[in-house]
């Protein structure tokens, strides 16, 4: 078991010593950016390497099939295959994207569960995550290969050390990196630079608590297709993250009132919001989140956190779904430790 990862309070990317090496494999299951961009994803794989992981790829890794990489039957059978080889320790997407939900039909979800392999991922992978989850299959809303791994400096240490505790069952108290970026050059054309750094602000709380369940992460706009479908997970008694990027309070709320509308909303047992990725104003100017989130948490009273790093801004922490999370408000901490067994 590793050491619990403490975040650098000068957290910047760079050159990670190889430690214990884990096989991932690598799946493309949303946007064909190997192919798009073959000179990050090959920067990627680099720094990946350097950092302890050995990878194997999927036949269609780096192929183009309309609007993703293949068909989702092929795509579905691709991971099938690399979870029953007993050659990978988890499954890393490639990178976001807008399609993965076309894949997730055609899962066999009782061969996965056998397997125990880990799926990993975040942004529109989240609804994958999530369905997995529901289906007892192991999964970490973690960092992604070309997107994460791809910088010219390399991966954040809080993005690796967080991974490798989250695939190993170590636990991790979570807190602020000093620093963060929500920089995102064009792949290929503008990034050969490393990630414009900002400071971090500590994690707010909006409404005090504490609150102690299994956690669910994943990207606000990712999970709402996951509605009207068997694959939405149970939330009740949940601490929930939700992250998003890109945009304004309007549509922050739009895709909330879908959680208020369908009781999702009351009874949480508390609520993380990710720091905003390039944060948008709504057409009218409004830009204030944290008075749209108030409006819609009106007859709930649960915890809620804001500006946790997870998701589209860098770096971030790996949260393993269903693992305990405790989270406190007076200073905000998150805690997040492996479930115990029946007969702990």
């Amino acid at each position: 078991m590793i050491p619990k990862p403490i975040g650098s309070r000068t957290e910047e990317p760079g050159p990670l010593l190889a430690a214990q090496r884990l096989r991932l494999g690598i799946w493309t299951p949303s946007s064909p950016a190997p192919a798009l961009f073959p000179r990050r994803a090959g920067r990627a794989r680099r720094h990946a390497e350097a950092a302890g992981f050995d990878l194997e790829f999927a036949p269609s890794y780096a192929g183009l099939d309309r609007a993703g990489a293949a068909s989702p039957e092929q795509l579905a059978d691709e991971l099938h295959a690399m979870v029953s080889s007993g050659q990978v320790d988890a499954v890393m997407a490639a990178s976001g994207g807008w399609t993965v939900s076309l894949v997730i039909p055609h899962l066999d979800w009782d061969l996965l569960r056998r397997s125990g392999v880990c799926l990993i991922g975040y942004s529109d992978v989240s609804s994958l995550l999530w369905a997995a989850h529901a289906e007892g299959v192991p999964a970490i809303h973690g960092p992604m290969l070309v997107s994460e791994f791809g910088h010219p400096s390399g991966p954040f240490e809080i993005d690796v050390h967080s991974l490798r505790a989250a695939l190993s069952g170590a636990p991790m108290v979570l807190e602020s990196p000093g620093n963060f970026t929500d920089d995102n050059p064009w792949w290929d054309r503008d990034d050969d630079r490393a990630p414009v750094m900002r400071p971090a602000s500590l994690w707010r709380s909006l409404r005090p608590g504490r609150a102690v369940g299994p956690v669910l992460a994943g990207c606000l706009i990712g999970v709402a297709g996951l509605f009207g479908t068997p694959w939405m997970p149970q939330t009740a008694g949940h601490v929930v993250m939700l992250e998003d990027s890109d945009i304004g309070p309007d549509r922050f709320i739009a895709l909330l009132t879908q959680w208020r509308q369908t009781g999702r909303l009351n009874d949480l047992a508390g609520l993380v919001i990710g720091r905003r990725g390039r944060p948008q104003a709504a057409a009218s100017g409004y830009t204030n989140f944290d008075d749209a989130l108030d409006q819609l948490l009106v007859g709930t009273s649960y915890p809620v956190v804001a500006d946790v790093d997870f998701g589209h801004t860098e770096p971030q922490w790996s949260i393993r779904l269903g693992w305990t999370m405790t989270m406190e408000t007076a200073p905000p901490m998150l805690r997040l430790d492996p479930p115990r067994t029946p007969d702990e």
